[in-house]
């Protein structure tokens, strides 16, 4: 007992002079190539983004306000025996409050991507060597809606209507679903009919004050039974009928009489687990509650940082009935 009370007395004078370093929460710096691609079967046109990690001198990485952007380099997909190689192209930036360039990309134009196929990413920079990345393109999918009677303008007026029920088969290999609604309809402009498309809520919020909020999709984790063959049923996706009758009223309101409702659009999207995990670690954080500052580091692009993933799109119309 007065051997081990005597090495815990040593261990912590140790420790206590050991502790003269001032804490920084900056690690030790390694410059690495960054890529960002994701792959879409909605698009015959597919971009690629390569860029460089730098090292700001305080600890907030908005002080750098130059694109790190990596030029010349050479960006190439390729799938079974096919190589599509992409070319360097700038892209008008939607937000200048801190890079005021345009964005520097990589495009592949035109290049309509395999679901269901392995696709392989490789991209060499002058400098900084070559970086690579391998993903598996979900299958395409099916939606249908269980009840297209529950869209009719008179059931919903009258209050007949129930939630609209989407069943949705999508592939094995996916890992993230999102299944959105749309509003197809003509307003008159100028005296031209015009069509335009609105997104309907998933649910509406009502307040005390009778304030409305409307909630809409996000991409969850796929849970899933066995459907189709060679697809995966989707568990029940519910949209309320009040989010509907709402949207309905709200565009009634802000077009009056010069509105007419043709159709709607439900689509779904799947994601690969590679955009999925990095959507999540991306986003898991931002929010009003949590406090964390960090990001854990996730990457699936060799001997680089970034993410090379898939999203693959599918959808179904249906005549608004009257």
């Amino acid at each position: 007992m007065r051997m081990r009370l005597t090495f815990m007395l040593c261990a912590t004078v140790l420790l206590m002079l050991g502790c003269d370093e001032a804490f920084s929460p900056k690690g030790p710096f390694e410059q690495k190539v960054a890529v960002f691609g994701i792959l879409s079967n909605g698009t015959d046109t597919q971009y690629v983004r390569v860029i460089k990690t730098y090292d700001p001198s305080g600890y907030n990485p908005y002080e750098i306000t130059q694109d790190q952007v990596i030029q010349g380099a050479t960006v190439s997909v390729s799938q079974g025996g096919t190589i599509v190689r992409y070319r360097q192209t700038t892209v008008p930036r939607a937000n200048t409050n801190r890079f005021s360039d345009n964005i520097l990309a990589y495009v592949a134009y035109p290049y309509k991507i395999r679901t269901g196929k392995l696709h392989m990413l490789t991209v060499e920079t002058p400098s900084d060597g070559m970086v690579s990345a391998s993903i598996v393109v979900p299958d395409t999918g099916y939606l249908k809606l269980l009840d297209p009677m529950m869209l009719s303008l008179s059931r919903v007026a009258n209050g007949t209507a129930d939630d609209l029920g989407v069943q949705a088969f999508v592939s094995p290999l996916t890992y993230g679903v999102m299944i959105r609604f749309f509003i197809d309809y003509d307003t008159l402009q100028n005296s031209t009919w015009v069509r335009v498309r609105s997104e309907v809520p998933k649910f509406v919020i009502v307040q005390d004050d009778s304030t409305q909020f409307f909630v809409y999709p996000k991409l969850l984790k796929r849970t899933s039974t066995p459907g189709l063959p060679g697809t995966l049923q989707v568990e029940g996706s519910q949209f309320s009928i009040a989010g509907y009758k709402a949207k309905l009223n709200q565009l009634r309101a802000q077009y009056g009489n010069g509105v007419w409702f043709r159709r709607v659009l439900f689509v779904l999207t799947q994601v690969d687990r590679n955009l999925y995990v990095y959507y999540n670690i991306a986003n898991g954080y931002q929010d009003a509650i949590s406090i964390r500052t960090d990001m854990p580091d996730w990457t699936n692009i060799n001997g680089g940082l970034g993410v090379f993933g898939a999203m693959v799109t599918d959808s179904v119309y249906y005549d608004i009935p009257d």
